[in-house]
């Protein structure tokens, strides 16, 4: 009895996964890693690509325990790519020849998390849309505002931001080098 313990619901659920890929020589269930905040990591290596593609499309990316988030992050070991690379190529594919879109950067924070962030040139979208907080009805806004808010809002939960790449002439009160 004295090593009678409650296991939290995360890691049972990597266990299980693990449990669950076990006798596949093709696929490695990694530990999880904790990425602060009340959020884990389970990557999960796949050395062929065509499971890679089979479970990128049906695992699902978060899972939530209460206040507590895993995050599964997939690895195409056979390809050298992940599910954020995946991502970035596909936005880029996405927005390929458009002019507003100026490239996908992905970058890994101090935890290992790989980000992918979409940008777009720095340029105002406007257009008349009946709007009456504007003298002239329009809506004005920059394409990130409508990648982040309307179409793509369910990929920040995969690593992906939206942002507008830097302009020369912006107000910057703040002089720094990035």
């Amino acid at each position: 009895m004295n090593n009678l313990k409650i296991q939290s619901s995360w890691q049972s659920f990597q266990w299980k996964v693990k449990a669950l890929f076990e006798n596949d020589h093709l696929i490695e269930v990694g530990d999880l890693i904790d990425n602060g905040n009340g959020s884990y990591i389970l990557p999960i290596e796949v050395k062929k690509h065509t499971k890679y593609e089979a479970l990128a499309r049906l695992l699902p990316r978060n899972i939530v325990f209460g206040n507590i988030k895993v995050e599964i992050q997939l690895y195409d070991t056979e390809n050298g790519l992940s599910s954020s690379e995946e991502i970035a190529k596909l936005f880029e594919a996405a927005f390929e020849g458009n002019a507003i879109f100026r490239d996908v950067k992905v970058a890994q924070d101090i935890t290992g998390t790989l980000h992918n962030f979409v940008r777009f040139e720095p340029v105002v979208l406007q257009f008349f849309n009946d709007d009456l907080s504007d003298y002239n009805g329009n809506w004005s806004g920059l394409a990130m505002d409508i990648a982040r808010d309307e179409l793509f809002n369910e990929y920040a939960e995969m690593g992906v931001h939206f942002c507008t790449a830097p302009h020369e002439k912006a107000i910057n009160p703040i002089k720094n080098d990035h």
